[in-house]
């Protein structure tokens, strides 16, 4: 009789360890840079999160919570429109020739970074600065400014 129990018991054990076992994070969202280097990724992909509505997961893969929403909500009201974004978020610019790309981490403490891309754009110097925060699935981007002071962040909240 013990012995018929042994290997059930087994199973749902090993069972149960696979349920709870977290699950790994993908290499973009386990460092600060991969994951800003991934969102250009996409962007040069044509599936950047920012204006599309079929998806809000790849907007809050991406985006702190609070971001998550404003773009979210700037998407869906704008109805394929030109919403509170008048410009690619992520080189501040309508048209675009991007050379000498790079990202670099500027600052880094335990639960928050920066990163900065720096590039060429139809010849003007560029630098755009992701500000990110560690959550519990990982690093997001909680905001970013540009080289005038505007912050994306103020631009969809309308400040």
């Amino acid at each position: 009789m013990k012995r018929n129990l042994i290997l059930p018991l087994i199973l749902i054990a090993l069972a149960n360890q696979q349920l709870t076992a977290e699950t790994p994070k993908s290499v973009a969202q386990s460092s600060p840079e991969g994951l800003v280097s991934d969102l250009y990724k996409l962007d040069e992909k044509k599936q950047s999160p920012f204006s599309q509505t079929k998806d809000r997961g790849l907007v809050t893969k991406y985006f702190s919570e609070r971001l998550a929403q404003l773009i979210w909500k700037d998407a869906v009201k704008s109805k394929g429109e030109v919403g509170a974004l008048d410009a690619d978020p992520l080189y501040d610019a309508q048209d675009f020739d991007i050379k000498k790309f790079s990202l670099r981490k500027s600052k880094s403490e335990k639960d928050s970074a920066e990163v900065i891309a720096s590039f060429e754009n139809m010849g003007h110097k560029t630098e755009i600065t992701f500000s990110l925060i560690l959550t519990k699935t990982g690093w997001k981007i909680s905001d970013i400014k540009y080289a005038d002071g505007r912050h994306l962040v103020g631009l969809l909240s309308g400040k």
